[in-house]
């Protein structure tokens, strides 16, 4: 081999030693500032300023499925359906009327409970009313996102809703379920509400109120129906199958080292202002500073439909997706500074309690930011048998230890099951 030959060998050699230095240089960088990674790749920490933005759609309410319980009254007594939600079926029609009537609402005065009450009293006005109980106080705003209507009525919450006709005006009446009581005329016709009314079988439903010698130590507003369906028993499944995805969906790095084992059994996870913990039992806690992990807002102060429908799916990616359980919204609690959302668990319309009285999710917003979140993951599945709910002059008898409670059936968490139970809430 010539002298010119080795030296042009001698330089390629040198140039892919250089080139291999450089490209493991290059590599051990890029773990580096992965591992340091607050979001979803490492030159995004090149040029952003730490903040991690959740990317979600915001599509509405309406796929935001509340438990609701509705009573058809007319002339001859009423039809209740005691476990549906507001994207059933059977909910359809109701909740079309729903979503005119808070379309459009007049202007919203202040009444009485008992104004309340004497519109829903059986026989009073022929032409009928349809009254809805979503089980918690929310804004108006919120549901009438979740019936597909648009509210322009101001701030007000409510519980239970009633559509009536009262001579030639239809009227809607909106109660928080405490003190708050608001009542308005709406454009819509009294032969709307009357051709709804003659499509129910009416006659085998009652309030508290309808029946004082009998149900009267129970709360007013208990609705109770001689049809109601026998619930089926589910099974319940505690824990956190991939922690990894848990990690990801709070935009936290899972290959982070700053992950360590507790004495009580849960997982920590720290990453600058914000931590993590994972409990055994399925439960997560997590903590962040303000402008970390975000909902997505047009504005920088989100709007009530966003924040729901961002908390709503958030928490959603959290959960097993072949559960058939799902997530509500309970209560919506806006302070000055921040807004505290509350979520349960429901299955076919009937609400999932909790032993301890707690929530299923609590979190807590500052603006768009996510500053607090905990969650009990749950999968509920149908199991094959269970016992029969307690025959309500039983459970009515039982109530008198209680008086004054609302009697409603509920799921009751047990920790391997969850059975369908009278409970004086």
């Amino acid at each position: 081999m010539d002298q010119r030959a080795k030296k042009r060998r001698n330089r390629l050699q040198n140039i892919a030693i250089v080139l291999l230095s450089v490209s493991a240089v290059a590599l051990f960088v890029q773990t580096q500032l992965f591992n340091l990674r607050t979001d979803g790749g490492y030159l995004s920490d090149l040029f952003s300023s730490g903040s991690v933005e959740k990317t979600q759609s915001v599509s509405g309410l309406t796929d935001l499925e509340l438990p609701a319980r509705v009573a058809v009254t007319g002339a001859y007594g009423r039809w209740a359906g005691l476990a549906l939600t507001t994207g059933d079926e059977d909910f359809s029609k109701p909740g079309n009327l729903l979503m005119e009537a808070l379309g459009s609402a007049g202007t919203m005065k202040k009444c009485g409970v008992e104004d309340f009450r004497a519109a829903l009293r059986m026989g009073t006005d022929a032409g009928g009313s349809i009254y809805y109980d979503f089980g918690g106080a929310l804004p108006l705003s919120i549901l009438s996102g979740v019936v597909g209507a648009q509210w322009s009525g101001g701030e007000i919450s409510a519980r239970r809703v009633l559509v009536q006709v009262n001579e030639n005006v239809v009227r809607l009446f909106a109660w928080d379920g405490e003190s708050a009581c608001f009542v308005c005329t709406t454009a819509i016709s009294t032969e709307a509400v009357r051709e709804l009314v003659r499509e129910y079988s009416l006659g085998s439903a009652w309030f508290a109120f309808d029946r004082p010698e009998s149900d009267g130590h129970v709360a007013d507003f208990s609705l109770f129906s001689d049809q109601l369906d026998p619930p089926v028993n589910l099974s319940v499944s505690a824990g956190i199958a991939d922690p990894d995805a848990v990690l990801e969906a709070l935009s936290f790095n899972p290959h982070t080292n700053a992950r360590y084992p507790e004495p009580s059994g849960a997982e920590v996870v720290v990453e600058g202002d914000r931590n993590l913990r994972i409990y055994p039992d399925g439960a997560l806690s997590y903590q962040g500073g303000s402008g970390t992990l975000r909902i997505a807002s047009e504005e920088e102060a989100p709007t009530e439909t966003e924040t729901v429908v961002g908390v709503y799916q958030l928490l959603n990616g959290l959960l097993p997706d072949q559960s058939s359980g799902a997530l509500f919204l309970q209560e919506f609690a806006a302070a000055e500074d921040s807004v505290t959302l509350h979520f349960g668990y429901q299955y076919a319309g009937i609400p999932i309690r909790f032993a301890d009285g707690g929530f299923a999710a609590e979190v807590t917003l500052e603006g768009a930011s996510i500053v607090r979140l905990t969650l009990r993951v749950r999968q509920y599945t149908p199991a094959e048998s269970g016992e029969s709910l307690l025959p309500l002059a039983q459970a009515l008898s039982i109530a008198r230890a209680w008086p004054g409670r609302e009697l409603a059936v509920r799921y009751v968490d047990g920790g391997s099951t969850a059975a369908a139970q009278w409970l004086a809430e």
